[in-house]
């Protein structure tokens, strides 16, 4: 009879510790998909400010080409791996021809800040216009050099700031998250 009573203690504490365990688990989770959902709303005021940007004032552009978000997790010799990415980023590819494009980077914490009154991201002055010109033209000169060729510098010298804009190019959009590796 004692056996019998030992054996249903050790099998309600084994239930009871893997109930939380699975409790403390399901929390981490749903925690990691809720600054997943944020970085991916605040990545797309990004993409949707840009794309739009380009295709309303810039005539050249075949195609706006999203390379999804890219995160860096925290890794902390002390507290362990973060659910919290402290680099988040999207890469876009801006092709001019079907196979030569230029490649601009943008980071989530400078076109965009969390505010917390809202719990969500919002669009900070940085994204503007000015600035996104300024990024095409570096961009667009180091695509230059990249090619060193003739041919190549004729074709980045067809996209150009102007009323026409490019509103056939195609945009795809991509909010998939993937780590960053280096």
């Amino acid at each position: 009879m004692k056996n019998k009573n030992k054996n249903k203690i050790w099998i309600w504490l084994t239930l009871i510790i893997l109930v939380i365990l699975g409790a403390i688990g399901g929390k981490r989770y749903m925690d990691m998909k809720t600054q997943e959902k944020d970085y991916q709303d605040g990545i797309a005021i990004i993409q949707n400010y840009v794309s739009d940007y380009l295709v309303k004032n810039y005539e050249g552009i075949e195609k706006i080409d999203w390379q999804g978000i890219g995160v860096e997790y925290r890794s902390s010799p002390i507290h362990g791996g973060s659910l919290f990415g402290n680099y988040v980023d999207t890469d876009v590819k801006v092709f001019v021809t079907e196979d030569k494009y230029f490649t601009m980077n943008f980071l989530l914490t400078d076109e965009t800040d969390y505010d917390s009154d809202l719990k969500k991201y919002v669009k900070l002055d940085s994204l503007n216009s000015e600035n996104v010109d300024s990024t095409i033209s570096m961009e667009i000169r180091n695509a230059k050099k990249e090619f060193n060729n003739e041919a190549e510098i004729i074709v980045f010298g067809g996209i150009k700031k102007s009323n026409i804009g490019s509103m056939n190019s195609k945009v795809n959009y991509n909010l998939e998250l993937h780590e960053l590796k280096y």
